[in-house]
């Protein structure tokens, strides 16, 4: 029996990847029964489940990607650039963020997967707001964890507003955020001249 190589097992979950974003991107988390899931990724559901544990571990790792994908643009580009990054971004990656605001309300067994993976991952997206923060490139008079919350979910707003195909001003948008997290401008000293020495 050939050995089946590295490449090929990465592609096959790839594919499967691809395929259930797809799924869940046109029918939910709870309409992309095994079924579709089979559908959209051409695959049995053995082979499926052979990659993944089951359908919330599958939808874990499209989260976990797209939480990659913004943390890479963040690192890399900065806010601003993963803020224009979303607004042309594929229907389906955003279809998956949303989702998974859902899940993390209302799934309790989603929540512990995503965070385990998570905390592998590395904390890199609240370490970017910490050190922009200690740098002085944001207001300190609110905590860093706050402020990555409040750009995250202005993040989530926007996802939702392009995937309903609301209109939006994305430059605006960043001059507002920008307004509400950079700090005060220190008012510039006006410098006084001297008065002229009195004749004797």
């Amino acid at each position: 029996m050939p050995k089946v190589t590295q490449e090929h097992l990465d592609a096959r979950r790839k594919e499967i990847l691809d395929g259930a974003r797809r799924a869940f991107a046109e029918h939910g988390y709870e309409g992309a029964t095994v079924a579709r899931l089979e559908e959209a990724t051409g695959m049995s559901r053995g082979a499926i489940f052979h990659y993944f544990e089951n359908k919330n571990d599958l939808f874990v790792e499209l989260a976990m990607e797209m939480n990659t994908r913004f943390g890479d643009i963040l690192l890399e580009r900065g806010l601003d650039e993963a803020f224009r990054a979303l607004t042309a971004e594929n229907p389906e990656w955003l279809a998956v963020l949303i989702e998974t605001e859902g899940r993390m309300r209302h799934d309790e067994d989603f929540v512990q997967r995503f965070e385990a993976r998570a905390a592998d991952a590395g904390p890199r997206i609240r370490d970017w707001f910490h050190d922009q923060q200690a740098a002085g490139n944001l207001r300190d008079d609110i905590s860093s964890d706050e402020i990555g919350r409040f750009a995250t979910s202005l993040l989530n707003g926007l996802a939702l507003r392009i995937a309903s195909g609301d209109p939006f001003d994305i430059e605006a948008m960043l001059r507002l955020l920008s307004t509400a997290i950079a700090p005060p401008r220190k008012p510039k000293s006006v410098v006084r001249p001297r008065p002229a020495a009195r004749k004797r």
